[in-house]
């Protein structure tokens, strides 16, 4: 990380399991639209690095399931276009935790609008969040995914 990166991005095995999901199911044959996928998350991860909360279109605070808030803790989502997508598929979503304290965002889920409606079930996202926030143990990560095209990330990962 260099200087002016102020928060440590984080990615949760959610994350990378549904991101993988994303890639496999959108962008099997699509090469260019896979390396824009890539280059655009690269893109987010720097943002959040910087600032965690961006202002809407881009990014708003969600409401937490209920009984998983937690002190120090913020709920996160980023709505965005899917390259090369079209419909309900090209409405991007991913949902990620900022921990104030440690300054550190955890990236949670990737979906699509043609997923899920609005958000992942809260009774899937409470128990990923609860798992998360109450065995919270992660190493500083490289935040780049590699080049093979198999959307497989080089990143250390979160329970």
């Amino acid at each position: 990380m260099n200087e002016s990166e102020q928060f440590h991005i984080k990615l949760s095995k959610n994350f990378d399991k549904t991101q993988q999901k994303l890639i496999r199911d959108r962008y099997r044959k699509n090469q260019a639209g896979l390396v824009k996928f890539v280059e655009l998350i690269q893109k987010f991860l720097r943002i959040l690095s910087v600032d965690p909360r961006p202002r809407p279109p881009l990014g708003h605070l969600e409401p937490w399931p209920k009984g998983s808030s937690r002190d120090g803790w913020e709920l996160w989502k980023l709505e965005f276009k899917m390259p090369q997508l079209r419909g309900a598929a090209e409405q991007g979503r991913l949902i990620y935790l900022l921990d104030i304290t440690k300054k550190e965002v955890v990236l949670l889920w990737s979906y699509t609008h043609a997923e899920f409606d609005k958000r992942p079930p809260d009774k899937n996202l409470k128990y990923l969040l609860l798992e998360i926030m109450d065995h919270y143990e992660v190493s500083d990560q490289s935040k780049n995914l590699d080049d093979s095209g198999d959307g497989k990330t080089v990143e250390d990962k979160v329970e």
